[in-house]
């Protein structure tokens, strides 16, 4: 008896591991739905909506802006977009999404569109580098992001942009 039930019970709990969701997976899944988070950021930025795109965020995140400092929380999020970029746009393709688990970084680069004051734009190339956390509703939100631009300090802005992104 006792070899019978041994081997059963090794079954199920093999069976029962099968069906465990492994937190530290990262699927093609997750991947797809960073991408399509990362797409409503763009058009919720491109949209100056500031309050909405702070909800793209965890409530604790974290923002490192350049030349500034560290801005943390969502209200405090939304009050620097306000301050800092209003009439922005921006446009950005993505180098690399990789995660394991419920965590994951995402890794790009950009071009910001900033008001010139005569009706056009001048343009800024940088990268940045997002920190993203699997919310048990399974959307994807940043928990830190961080940027910055390859024109030195004092630069004059592009003419336009050198990469070839989608969504400008």
């Amino acid at each position: 008896m006792k070899s019978v039930i041994f081997p059963s019970i090794v079954l199920i709990a093999a069976s029962l591991a099968g069906c465990q969701n492994d937190s530290s997976t990262f699927t093609s899944a997750d991947r797809a739905n960073i991408e399509a988070a990362s797409k409503v950021w763009v058009e919720t930025y491109n949209r100056n909506d500031w309050e909405v795109l702070s909800e793209l965020f965890t409530t604790d995140a974290v923002m490192m802006p350049p030349n500034g400092p560290i801005v943390t929380g969502r209200e405090a999020i939304a009050a620097w977009e306000a301050d800092n970029e209003t009439g922005f746009r921006i446009g950005f393709e993505i180098d690399a999404i990789e995660g394991s688990g419920i965590m994951a970084y995402v890794r790009g680069r950009s071009c910001v569109f900033i008001p010139d004051g005569a009706g056009g734009y001048g343009v800024d190339v940088g990268k940045f580098l997002e920190v993203r956390r699997r919310q048990s509703d399974g959307t994807w939100l940043i928990e830190a992001d961080s940027f910055n631009s390859d024109l030195g300090i004092g630069s004059a802005l592009l003419d336009s942009c050198p990469l070839n992104l989608s969504d400008e």
